[in-house]
Protein backbone atom coordinates (compact mmCIF):
# COMPACT_ATOMS: atom_id res chain seq x y z
CA UNK A 1 0.00 0.00 0.00
CA UNK A 2 1.46 3.17 -1.11
CA UNK A 3 1.46 6.21 1.40
CA UNK A 4 1.80 9.87 0.39
CA UNK A 5 3.38 12.17 3.06
CA UNK A 6 3.09 15.78 2.87
CA UNK A 7 6.54 17.51 4.02
CA UNK A 8 6.53 21.31 4.72
CA UNK A 9 10.57 23.15 3.41
CA UNK A 10 10.53 26.26 5.05
CA UNK A 11 12.15 29.23 4.50
CA UNK A 12 15.20 31.07 5.71
CA UNK A 13 14.63 34.17 8.27
CA UNK A 14 14.45 36.19 4.88
CA UNK A 15 12.05 34.10 3.45
CA UNK A 16 14.70 32.72 0.94
CA UNK A 17 14.32 28.69 -0.08
CA UNK A 18 17.35 26.91 -1.32
CA UNK A 19 17.27 24.74 -4.37
CA UNK A 20 20.20 22.89 -6.54
CA UNK A 21 20.76 22.50 -9.69
CA UNK A 22 20.42 18.96 -11.05
CA UNK A 23 22.95 19.07 -13.82
CA UNK A 24 25.94 21.40 -12.10
CA UNK A 25 25.08 20.62 -8.25
CA UNK A 26 25.69 24.81 -7.85
CA UNK A 27 23.24 26.07 -5.03
CA UNK A 28 20.98 29.27 -5.35
CA UNK A 29 18.18 30.59 -3.35
CA UNK A 30 14.49 32.07 -4.55
CA UNK A 31 11.62 34.05 -2.52
CA UNK A 32 8.39 32.03 -3.25
CA UNK A 33 5.64 34.68 -4.21
CA UNK A 34 7.79 36.51 -6.53
CA UNK A 35 8.70 36.44 -10.57
CA UNK A 36 6.66 34.15 -12.52
CA UNK A 37 4.13 31.73 -11.85
CA UNK A 38 5.71 28.50 -13.65
CA UNK A 39 6.40 25.70 -12.50
CA UNK A 40 9.93 25.18 -14.06
CA UNK A 41 13.38 27.20 -13.21
CA UNK A 42 16.47 27.80 -15.27
CA UNK A 43 19.96 27.25 -13.25
CA UNK A 44 21.40 30.67 -12.58
CA UNK A 45 24.80 29.19 -13.14
CA UNK A 46 24.17 26.33 -16.39
CA UNK A 47 21.38 27.58 -18.03
CA UNK A 48 19.66 23.77 -17.04
CA UNK A 49 15.74 23.65 -17.23
CA UNK A 50 13.97 21.53 -15.44
CA UNK A 51 10.59 20.90 -13.22
CA UNK A 52 10.57 22.95 -9.61
CA UNK A 53 10.56 19.18 -8.17
CA UNK A 54 14.09 18.24 -9.66
CA UNK A 55 15.94 21.34 -7.92
CA UNK A 56 15.08 20.59 -3.74
CA UNK A 57 19.08 20.01 -2.10
CA UNK A 58 20.03 17.31 -0.94
CA UNK A 59 19.87 18.52 2.64
CA UNK A 60 16.11 19.39 1.48
CA UNK A 61 16.02 15.85 0.42
CA UNK A 62 17.63 13.72 3.40
CA UNK A 63 15.00 16.06 5.79
CA UNK A 64 11.72 14.90 3.93
CA UNK A 65 12.92 11.42 4.05
CA UNK A 66 13.65 11.84 8.28
CA UNK A 67 10.86 13.46 8.28
CA UNK A 68 8.79 10.49 6.25
CA UNK A 69 10.55 7.67 7.83
CA UNK A 70 9.14 8.61 11.68
CA UNK A 71 5.55 9.76 10.27
CA UNK A 72 5.44 5.94 8.78
CA UNK A 73 7.83 3.68 10.58
CA UNK A 74 7.71 5.15 14.00
CA UNK A 75 3.80 4.43 14.35
CA UNK A 76 4.48 0.65 13.12
CA UNK A 77 6.99 0.02 15.78
CA UNK A 78 5.16 1.76 18.48
CA UNK A 79 2.71 -0.80 17.58
CA UNK A 80 4.52 -3.92 17.49
CA UNK A 81 6.13 -2.77 20.99
CA UNK A 82 2.68 -2.80 22.15
CA UNK A 83 1.98 -6.38 21.16
CA UNK A 84 5.11 -7.64 21.95
CA UNK A 85 4.50 -6.46 25.58
CA UNK A 86 1.36 -8.44 26.11
CA UNK A 87 3.61 -11.67 26.04
CA UNK A 88 5.18 -10.88 28.90
CA UNK A 89 4.84 -13.38 31.91
CA UNK A 90 6.28 -14.77 34.76
CA UNK A 91 6.24 -17.88 36.99
CA UNK A 92 5.09 -17.93 40.76
CA UNK A 93 7.70 -16.77 42.82
CA UNK A 94 9.02 -14.80 39.14
CA UNK A 95 11.55 -17.82 38.68
CA UNK A 96 11.16 -17.59 35.50
CA UNK A 97 10.08 -14.21 33.72
CA UNK A 98 9.78 -13.68 30.10
CA UNK A 99 10.57 -9.74 28.91
CA UNK A 100 10.38 -8.26 25.64
CA UNK A 101 12.40 -5.65 25.32
CA UNK A 102 12.96 -3.41 21.94
CA UNK A 103 15.78 -1.22 21.07
CA UNK A 104 14.05 1.90 21.45
CA UNK A 105 14.82 3.11 17.92
CA UNK A 106 14.72 6.99 17.93
CA UNK A 107 13.90 8.51 14.51
CA UNK A 108 15.88 11.82 14.37
CA UNK A 109 14.78 14.57 11.80
CA UNK A 110 17.44 16.28 10.27
CA UNK A 111 17.38 19.34 10.14
CA UNK A 112 19.19 21.77 7.95
CA UNK A 113 20.13 25.16 7.37
CA UNK A 114 19.92 27.70 4.17
CA UNK A 115 23.10 28.73 3.22
CA UNK A 116 24.68 32.22 2.74
CA UNK A 117 24.96 33.87 -0.69
CA UNK A 118 26.83 36.46 -1.76
CA UNK A 119 24.92 38.40 -3.96
CA UNK A 120 20.96 39.27 -3.67
CA UNK A 121 19.18 40.37 -6.68
CA UNK A 122 16.00 41.36 -7.87
CA UNK A 123 15.26 40.66 -11.90
CA UNK A 124 14.11 43.51 -13.58
CA UNK A 125 12.20 41.73 -15.89
CA UNK A 126 10.12 39.43 -14.19
CA UNK A 127 10.44 40.59 -10.65
CA UNK A 128 11.92 37.00 -9.13
CA UNK A 129 13.71 37.71 -5.86
CA UNK A 130 16.95 35.27 -5.44
CA UNK A 131 20.20 34.88 -4.25
CA UNK A 132 23.19 33.41 -6.17
CA UNK A 133 26.80 32.89 -5.29
CA UNK A 134 29.51 35.15 -7.04
CA UNK A 135 27.85 38.46 -8.91
CA UNK A 136 26.63 37.84 -12.09
CA UNK A 137 23.76 34.80 -13.39
CA UNK A 138 20.52 34.12 -15.48
CA UNK A 139 17.41 34.88 -13.61
CA UNK A 140 15.95 31.33 -12.71
CA UNK A 141 12.39 32.20 -13.73
CA UNK A 142 12.77 34.29 -17.09
CA UNK A 143 16.46 33.59 -17.63
CA UNK A 144 17.31 37.13 -18.61
CA UNK A 145 21.12 38.18 -17.24
CA UNK A 146 20.82 40.20 -14.47
CA UNK A 147 24.00 41.90 -15.67
CA UNK A 148 22.13 45.23 -15.86
CA UNK A 149 20.72 45.26 -12.43
CA UNK A 150 24.51 44.46 -10.86
CA UNK A 151 25.96 47.27 -13.26
CA UNK A 152 23.37 49.74 -12.05
CA UNK A 153 24.39 48.81 -8.48
CA UNK A 154 27.67 49.30 -8.94
CA UNK A 155 27.45 53.12 -10.55
CA UNK A 156 25.79 53.77 -7.55
CA UNK A 157 28.15 52.53 -5.26
CA UNK A 158 31.22 54.95 -7.28
CA UNK A 159 28.44 57.76 -7.27
CA UNK A 160 28.39 57.40 -3.26
CA UNK A 161 32.06 57.60 -3.31
CA UNK A 162 32.28 60.63 -5.65
CA UNK A 163 30.03 62.69 -2.71
CA UNK A 164 32.78 61.86 -0.22
CA UNK A 165 35.04 63.37 -2.12
CA UNK A 166 33.31 66.80 -1.80
CA UNK A 167 34.12 66.92 2.34
CA UNK A 168 36.09 69.42 2.97
CA UNK A 169 38.24 67.90 5.55
CA UNK A 170 39.63 65.62 3.53
CA UNK A 171 43.53 66.57 1.98
CA UNK A 172 43.43 66.65 -1.77
CA UNK A 173 45.37 63.36 -2.41
CA UNK A 174 42.74 61.77 -0.73
CA UNK A 175 40.22 63.73 -2.48
CA UNK A 176 42.04 62.49 -6.19
CA UNK A 177 42.39 59.34 -5.04
CA UNK A 178 38.70 59.32 -5.14
CA UNK A 179 37.75 60.91 -8.45
CA UNK A 180 40.22 58.21 -9.79
CA UNK A 181 39.35 55.44 -8.51
CA UNK A 182 35.35 55.99 -8.93
CA UNK A 183 36.89 56.35 -12.71
CA UNK A 184 38.73 53.10 -13.17
CA UNK A 185 36.31 51.94 -11.17
CA UNK A 186 33.53 52.64 -13.83
CA UNK A 187 34.96 50.49 -16.65
CA UNK A 188 36.15 48.17 -14.77
CA UNK A 189 32.85 47.93 -13.44
CA UNK A 190 31.37 47.84 -17.34
CA UNK A 191 33.91 45.33 -18.47
CA UNK A 192 32.40 43.29 -16.50
CA UNK A 193 29.06 43.72 -16.84
CA UNK A 194 30.46 43.34 -21.04
CA UNK A 195 32.23 39.83 -19.87
CA UNK A 196 28.73 38.50 -18.33
CA UNK A 197 26.97 39.09 -21.62
CA UNK A 198 29.44 37.57 -23.81
CA UNK A 199 29.82 34.60 -22.17
CA UNK A 200 25.72 33.93 -22.53
CA UNK A 201 25.96 35.55 -25.84
CA UNK A 202 29.12 33.98 -27.29
CA UNK A 203 27.77 34.68 -31.19
CA UNK A 204 27.00 38.49 -30.42
CA UNK A 205 30.84 40.13 -29.90
CA UNK A 206 34.06 40.16 -31.31
CA UNK A 207 36.32 37.31 -29.82
CA UNK A 208 39.66 37.87 -30.90
CA UNK A 209 39.78 41.10 -28.41
CA UNK A 210 40.70 40.47 -24.83
CA UNK A 211 38.55 43.26 -22.23
CA UNK A 212 36.36 44.07 -25.23
CA UNK A 213 34.15 46.71 -23.51
CA UNK A 214 37.79 47.91 -22.21
CA UNK A 215 38.72 48.97 -25.80
CA UNK A 216 36.50 51.95 -26.78
CA UNK A 217 36.92 51.38 -30.56
CA UNK A 218 37.26 47.80 -30.82
CA UNK A 219 33.91 47.89 -28.79
CA UNK A 220 32.52 50.33 -31.11
CA UNK A 221 33.97 48.05 -34.00
CA UNK A 222 32.07 45.19 -32.58
CA UNK A 223 28.63 47.12 -32.18
CA UNK A 224 28.74 47.64 -35.82
CA UNK A 225 29.59 44.38 -37.35
CA UNK A 226 26.89 42.38 -35.09
CA UNK A 227 24.24 45.41 -34.59
CA UNK A 228 24.73 47.31 -36.88
CA UNK A 229 25.49 50.46 -34.66
CA UNK A 230 28.01 52.84 -33.35
CA UNK A 231 28.46 54.14 -30.05
CA UNK A 232 27.06 57.34 -31.24
CA UNK A 233 23.65 55.52 -32.36
CA UNK A 234 23.15 54.51 -29.19
CA UNK A 235 23.75 57.93 -27.44
CA UNK A 236 25.28 60.90 -29.14
CA UNK A 237 28.20 62.33 -31.63
CA UNK A 238 29.18 64.44 -28.65
CA UNK A 239 28.29 61.74 -25.90
CA UNK A 240 30.75 59.43 -27.88
CA UNK A 241 33.19 61.60 -28.12
CA UNK A 242 33.53 62.49 -24.36
CA UNK A 243 33.21 58.88 -23.44
CA UNK A 244 36.10 57.96 -26.02
CA UNK A 245 38.13 60.69 -24.26
CA UNK A 246 37.37 59.37 -20.58
CA UNK A 247 38.61 55.75 -21.32
CA UNK A 248 41.49 57.29 -22.76
CA UNK A 249 42.12 59.48 -19.65
CA UNK A 250 41.37 55.97 -17.84
CA UNK A 251 44.00 54.32 -19.28
CA UNK A 252 46.70 56.94 -18.78
CA UNK A 253 45.91 57.01 -15.10
CA UNK A 254 46.08 53.13 -15.02
CA UNK A 255 49.83 53.30 -16.53
CA UNK A 256 51.38 56.65 -16.45
CA UNK A 257 49.90 58.02 -12.99
CA UNK A 258 47.57 60.55 -15.06
CA UNK A 259 50.30 62.00 -17.44
CA UNK A 260 49.62 62.93 -21.15
CA UNK A 261 52.02 60.92 -22.97
CA UNK A 262 51.82 59.99 -26.74
CA UNK A 263 49.67 57.69 -27.68
CA UNK A 264 47.18 59.91 -25.48
CA UNK A 265 47.84 62.48 -27.81
CA UNK A 266 47.67 60.41 -31.17
CA UNK A 267 44.11 59.63 -30.22
CA UNK A 268 43.12 63.04 -29.16
CA UNK A 269 45.45 65.29 -30.48
CA UNK A 270 43.67 68.88 -28.94
CA UNK A 271 45.65 67.82 -26.21
CA UNK A 272 49.36 68.37 -28.10
CA UNK A 273 50.15 71.01 -26.00
CA UNK A 274 49.70 69.56 -22.56
CA UNK A 275 51.87 66.57 -23.23
CA UNK A 276 54.14 65.44 -20.23
CA UNK A 277 51.35 67.27 -17.99
CA UNK A 278 49.15 65.50 -15.75
CA UNK A 279 44.86 65.15 -17.00
CA UNK A 280 43.28 67.07 -14.02
CA UNK A 281 40.42 64.87 -12.71
CA UNK A 282 36.83 66.80 -11.85
CA UNK A 283 34.32 65.44 -10.09
CA UNK A 284 31.13 67.00 -12.31
CA UNK A 285 33.21 65.39 -15.25
CA UNK A 286 33.36 61.97 -13.69
CA UNK A 287 29.54 62.24 -12.65
CA UNK A 288 28.85 63.10 -16.23
CA UNK A 289 30.80 60.08 -17.24
CA UNK A 290 29.02 57.60 -15.35
CA UNK A 291 25.31 58.16 -16.31
CA UNK A 292 27.04 58.31 -20.16
CA UNK A 293 28.22 54.61 -19.85
CA UNK A 294 25.12 53.74 -17.54
CA UNK A 295 23.02 54.77 -20.55
CA UNK A 296 25.53 53.22 -23.23
CA UNK A 297 25.06 49.64 -21.15
CA UNK A 298 21.46 49.88 -20.81
CA UNK A 299 20.93 50.08 -24.36
CA UNK A 300 23.99 47.44 -25.33
CA UNK A 301 21.94 45.03 -22.89
CA UNK A 302 18.35 45.99 -24.29
CA UNK A 303 20.07 45.14 -27.67
CA UNK A 304 21.60 41.59 -26.78
CA UNK A 305 18.94 40.52 -24.08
Amino acid sequence: MNQRISVSINSDENGFIGRECPKCKEYFKIKFGTGLPIHQYTCPYCNYTGDNDEFFTEAQIEYGKSVAIKKVVGPILDSFHRSFKKLETSTKGGFIQIKVRTSGNVFKIKYYQEKILETNVICDSCGLNFSIYGVFSNCPDCGRLNAKFIFEKSMEVLKNKLKLSEDSTLESSLKNDLLKDSLIGAISSFDSFGKSLRDKHNTKFLYDTKNLFQNFLKLNESLKIYFGKNIKDYLSQQDSDFLFKMFQVRHIYEHTAGVIDNDFIKKLPQFNLQKGRKYILDKKEILLFLEKLLSLAQKIYLEVE
